[in-house]
Formats: structure tokens, C-alpha cells, sequence
């Protein structure tokens, strides 16, 4: 029966919003075949000094104690994966995000030697995949939160792929500072605006309930997959690593969907 509901409200929902290229309007796919090739591929980068790192590591020289282990973007934030994700966070065509994490997958998935790392990590029994939180006001505004949705469905791709465990995002963060657009300020606004706008929700055991059934989250999980739409400075998952970190989590790698160039 819930599949039913599910099909028919889905087919609602392509009737009034049909499936259509963000880039060119063709109906179809959010990013049709010939638009493809608008998606640029994002160069990797140590998410502590923001040089060149083939896989995506950070470099041995650059060890910090509550830094990002690694980051893992898809496309450079220009052309049609620009505007997808706008279409996605701002015109709330949140159908999109299933189409799109398949589509990262499968990017990752023709590109071993580059992503090798990253999908090591991501596939081990003990990480878990979250997000970064919004505050509650403005998800209630806007209705939903895009990076718990993307999360949400790239565990559901791993679950898919065999890991049973991880077949729904976990929320280990609260945002309880709402905050300025990061995109009007400087670096040092930047540092300051996030200051003190997470906390951690960890610490208690609790049970996450997902489609079937539960899933046991651990006090402390050893690994985690940190998921955000954008990086563009890197500020805020830089903060959200932090806060994970300090209340007791081994290793965080960031996942993007893209990364300003």
C-alpha cells in the first residue's frame, strides 16, 4: 500500500512539475545526455590547505587534531551543476536529488583511482553518513533540508550496495544559532558568523527509526561521512568537523555534491 501512495504521489508530482533539464529545459532528466558534458569534474583538494591532493586526502604535513581527513567533491560548482542544485535548495525540487546522487555515484564509481579513498572509507562497517544541519526555523521555512535529504539517499545508495547497516543518514548535529547567508561575508565573518551554532547529539543511546524498521546508532560512531550540497570555503563543515571531533569522533571525511572552482 505505502508503495502505491508512493507511486501515485510521485506521479502527481511529475504532473504538475514534469522532469526537465536545469540546464537546457528538455523533459526527461533533471541533466539530460546533452548537457552532460556542462558537468565539470572537480579537481581534489586537502581540505586543510586547500592544495592539490589526488585522492582527496589530507597531506601527512597537514595533521589537525579536529580537521577534515578528507574531502570528496563531484563537479565544480559552475554551468549546470550550478544551477541543478539551485533548482534543488531554492526551487525546491527536491525529486532531483535522487537522479543527481545516483549520478555522483556513478561518477565515483568509472574514477576508482580518484574516489578509491574516499569510497573505502564510506563502504567501512563503522562509518555512518550524516549531514550538516539547518536551524530549525529556517527548515520549517523552507520546508525541508536539502543536505539530510542528499544524505539520506547516498546511504541509501550504500545500503544498496550491500551495506544493510547504513540504509538511512544519522543527525549527530543541531544547528541552534540561525545565521547569516556565509556567501555576503569575509573569511574572518565567516569564522565568526558559525561560532558556537552547532552542537553535538551524541553522547545517549538512541535508535533512528527508517523505512522497515530502526537503526541502532552507537554513542560514539569511530567514522563519519559528513554530507553538504556546496564547498565553497569550507567554513561550515570545518565547524561541524570540530564540533564532531571534539565530542569524541575519530575520523570525518566531507562529501559535496560540488565545490566552488
Amino acid at each position: 500500500m505505502r508503495g502505491m501512495l508512493e507511486k501515485l504521489k510521485n506521479g502527481m508530482f511529475d504532473a504538475v512539475f514534469p522532469v526537465a533539464c536545469a540546464e537546457c529545459g528538455t523533459e526527461g532528466k533533471y541533466i539530460c545526455e546533452k548537457c552532460e558534458i556542462f558537468l565539470g569534474e572537480a579537481s581534489f583538494i586537502c581540505p586543510i590547505c586547500l592544495g592539490a591532493s589526488f585522492t582527496g586526502e589530507r597531506h601527512a604535513a597537514c595533521q589537525h587534531r579536529h580537521g577534515l581527513n578528507g574531502l570528496a567533491s563531484i563537479w565544480e560548482y559552475e554551468g549546470a551543476a550550478q544551477r541543478l542544485l539551485h533548482c534543488i535548495k531554492y526551487n525546491g525540487v527536491v525529486h532531483a536529488i535522487e537522479e543527481t546522487i545516483e549520478r555522483a555515484c556513478l561518477s565515483m564509481a568509472s574514477d576508482q583511482k580518484r574516489f578509491g579513498a574516499f569510497l573505502s572509507f564510506l563502504f567501512s562497517p563503522d562509518t555512518l553518513v550524516t549531514y550538516v544541519p539547518m536551524h530549525r526555523r529556517k527548515e520549517k521555512r523552507r520546508g525541508f533540508n536539502q543536505t539530510k535529504l542528499l544524505a539520506q539517499v547516498l546511504a541509501k545508495q550504500v545500503c544498496l550496495a550491500g551495506r544493510q547497516a547504513k540504509s538511512t543518514a544519522v543527525c549527530l548535529l543541531e544547528k541552534i544559532k540561525e545565521t547569516k547567508p556565509q556567501i555576503d561575508l569575509d573569511r574572518e565573518e565567516r569564522l565568526q558568523n558559525m561560532k558556537g551554532a552547532f552542537v553535538p547529539l551524541l553522547g545517549i543511546s538512541r535508535r533512528e527509526t527508517i523505512s522497515g524498521g530502526t537503526l541502532s546508532v552507537p554513542l560514539t560512531p569511530l567514522s563519519v561521512v559528513l554530507v553538504d550540497d556546496v564547498w565553497t570555503t569550507g567554513t561550515t563543515m570545518k565547524e561541524c568537523c570540530k564540533i564532531l571531533k571534539k565530542a569524541g569522533i575519530q575520523e570525518v571525511w566531507g562529501f559535496t555534491l560540488a565545490r566552488t572552482v
